[in-house]
């Protein structure tokens, strides 16, 4: 059984968690709310395993966190007229009761908001939900912070990838697909190969974790996966999962990935054991030493260009990005080659505006 992470204080891990959740909920709702032309005349915020809101030192749990972030866009949603519906779900009687106390406590600030506020099993909530989440003209952003794996199978995640203008992020334990791989409950949800878990490193699991789901998303079809591992005291490895439709939305998850762990942007620890203390000199090169993950993608960055696998901005930054990399680091790239005169001086754009419809891309001249 899994600990009850509202027992206690919140740990690093889920702090970490909690970051990411809040960095992101701050990059969504702007996209949404202060686009200059609507398309989205509903905004859903939903949260299937809700918690009390806090932790027992009031530290803000994902409830309280959503209201503070909603709290400075108030203004630019009354004035625009938007909808805002909240979906809060917790199971635990004794937190649902608190969820609502604190619901209750704070919901006056919000009047023209919708809040549901239910106690029901996650699959029976989730089928509620989904017919007023499954609309053209709304705007999702939902959380799954689960403990297990067993809530976000194959049909759930194939639904949740087919819905319009929908952002999600949820919480796995790794550790528990690796462990429990050959167990009944657990593969009938995660159909891990056990030859592919076993060649894996336990602190490399959550990438597995992470294809599988990638697996599932069908060919041909536009749509982003990102992830961050998380190591808990106990050593146990849980990670988060992110995936949106638009390119726009995995470039803020990095952004937000890579404000945490600025060497790798994929976990809150040492996951590729490259050993490596800031501002460290590499003894032979005299450069700051590089995490492998970085030199690989640079050097690959590189070959692809000059050997014209990657002929344009957009193709580099689709590249970039679907690699776990911001911009930043594949122009650090660019102007290296510039400076070695291996390209001329390049122009093109690199963010989600090169993917845009009718954007014409910028080739790169190889000298």
């Amino acid at each position: 059984m899994s600990k009850d992470i509202h027992e206690k204080p919140f740990d690093e891990a889920t702090l970490v968690k909690l970051s990411i959740f809040r960095d992101y909920t701050r990059e969504w709702l702007p996209v949404f709310i202060a686009a200059k032309q609507i398309y989205w005349n509903t905004l859903n915020i939903v949260d299937f395993f809700a918690g009390p809101g806090n932790d027992i030192k009031n530290t803000p749990g994902s409830p309280q966190i959503i209201l503070s972030e909603l709290t400075t866009h108030l203004p630019l949603i009354r004035s625009k007229n938007l909808k805002v519906n909240i979906y809060f779900n917790e199971f635990k009687k004794k937190k649902y009761d608190e969820l609502v106390k604190f619901i209750e406590e704070n919901k006056k600030e919000f009047p023209e908001f919708n809040f549901e506020i239910t106690n029901l099993d996650f699959k029976v909530a989730y089928q509620n939900w989904y017919p007023k989440i499954n609309k053209k003209d709304c705007a999702n952003l939902l959380f799954f912070d689960q403990n297990g794996i067993k809530h976000i199978d194959e049909s759930v995640f194939q639904q949740i990838i087919a819905l319009k203008s929908t952002d999600f992020l949820f919480f796995v334990s790794s550790a528990h697909a690796r462990r429990f791989s050959e167990h009944e409950n657990i593969k009938q949800y995660l159909k891990l190969n056990k030859a592919d878990i076993d060649s894996t490193p336990y602190y490399h699991i959550h990438k597995l974790v992470q294809e599988y789901y990638k697996g599932l998303i069908p060919k041909g079809k536009e749509y982003y996966l990102g992830r961050f591992s998380l190591r808990k005291d106990s050593g146990n490895i849980y990670g988060l999962i992110f995936g949106s439709g638009h390119v726009l939305g995995m470039e803020k998850f990095l952004k937000s990935c890579w404000k945490i762990d600025p060497e790798r942007g994929e976990a809150n620890y040492d996951i590729d054991k490259d050993a490596i203390m800031p501002g460290q000199i590499d003894m032979f090169t005299g450069e700051v030493k590089k995490p492998k993950k970085k030199e690989i993608f640079e050097s690959n960055l590189e070959k692809y260009i000059l050997d014209k696998t990657l002929t344009n901005d957009k193709q580099i930054y689709l590249h970039t990005v679907t690699n776990g990399f911001l911009a930043s680091h594949a122009s650090e790239v660019l102007k290296k080659m510039q400076k070695d005169k291996k390209i001329k001086i390049f122009k093109g754009t690199l963010n989600s505006s090169v993917c845009k419809k009718g954007i014409a891309t910028i080739s790169i001249e190889i000298i």
